[in-house]
């Protein structure tokens, strides 16, 4: 089996890594557009090999994974498109699902596939902020959860070969409806971003800031990382206008609930903003204790870590679709 990754920063990499553990049934194929990145790559063990050309890095290929920004999605699957080898699946991994299902939808051959994938990363890695092929990690997703969406009439070898894939990562499977996916990703990952653009635009403007910014700590840190290393202004900027209509309501409720606050500290009212301060702080802090247990599929499904069957065993059950593929398409 050929797995492309385009896009070989911290995610790519880390991909790479993971699908590489205990590798021989497959060939790992990156390409990037800074050749200084596919180079280092291979080095570290990410890809078994580089191509420079995009066209060639997936003319093989039986799934192209894209590592991408958001807004370099459609440009490359334009370029890419008519070299894909027929059952190629294409598995993007952005915060968009409903708008790069329309783009593959125009863009893609018959019978090549579409799949989004959304990854919940290892617990132990949430505060690691660092970038490009040196952040990458074998165990990146380990303990994860990779959402999986996908647009109506995907073969079902098709999921079952996304199950391999995911266990081979160290992940489990959870399939999503993309409508509600992109409504979990705002609210998770996009609003976060935007809010944190917001307060730093608002409060860097402010005509105390020369002084107010000597004072300017952990909390002024820690609330611009996400707009300073979790994505750029292009990226964002497309995300939101690609996923305008959820993100417009979350808006709407964050203005809700800040007139609200607004109104409680005019009107002096100290302990119902103490109630709802509190009720914020526990919320977090009980999202906090989830998350670094990260058991949800066992959580839900009741089912012991320790009878889960390993990645090794599923992915070795299912590295013959590549060329059962192959086969039905002569």
């Amino acid at each position: 089996m050929i797995i492309t990754i385009i896009g070989l920063g911290k995610i790519g990499c880390s991909l790479g890594l993971a699908l590489g553990e205990k590798a021989g049934d497959i060939q790992r194929i990156g390409h990037d557009r800074e050749i200084n990145a596919a180079q280092e790559a291979k080095r570290v063990g990410a890809i078994d090999a580089y191509a420079i050309n995009l066209h060639q890095a997936v003319q093989d290929a039986d799934v192209v994974f894209l590592a991408l920004p958001f807004d370099q999605i459609r440009e490359t699957v334009q370029q890419i498109a008519q070299d894909l080898t027929p059952g190629a699946v294409v598995i993007d991994l952005s915060p968009a699902k409903q708008k790069v299902s329309e783009w593959m939808g125009s863009l893609l051959p018959p019978n090549r596939y579409y799949i989004g994938w959304n990854l919940a990363i290892n617990p132990a890695y949430l505060q690691d902020t660092s970038k490009g092929v040196s952040a990458a990690r074998r165990d990146y997703f380990y303990q994860g959860v990779v959402a999986v969406t996908a647009p109506p009439g995907m073969p079902a070898e098709v999921y079952d070969l996304m199950g391999g894939l995911i266990h081979r990562i160290g992940s489990q499977p959870l399939f999503a409806d993309m409508i509600e996916m992109d409504g979990v990703l705002a609210e998770a990952q996009v609003i976060p971003q935007l809010l944190s653009a917001l307060m730093v635009y608002t409060l860097a403007r402010q005509p105390g800031w020369r002084e107010a910014r000597k004072f300017a700590a952990q909390d002024f840190w820690e609330m611009g990382l996400p707009i300073a290393k979790s994505t750029s202004a292009a990226e964002l900027s497309h995300t939101l206008s690609a996923n305008r209509e959820t993100v417009e309501r979350l808006i709407n409720d964050l203005l809700t609930v800040l007139v609200e606050w607004r109104e409680q500290i005019h009107n002096g009212e100290v302990e119902g903003l103490t109630q709802s301060l509190l009720d914020a702080q526990q919320r977090f802090e009980q999202w906090q204790t989830e998350r670094m247990a990260a058991n949800w599929v066992l959580e839900e499904s009741g089912i012991r870590r320790e009878d889960l069957p390993t990645s090794r065993e599923v992915f070795g059950r299912l590295v013959g679709l590549g060329n059962r593929k192959r086969d039905r398409n002569k």
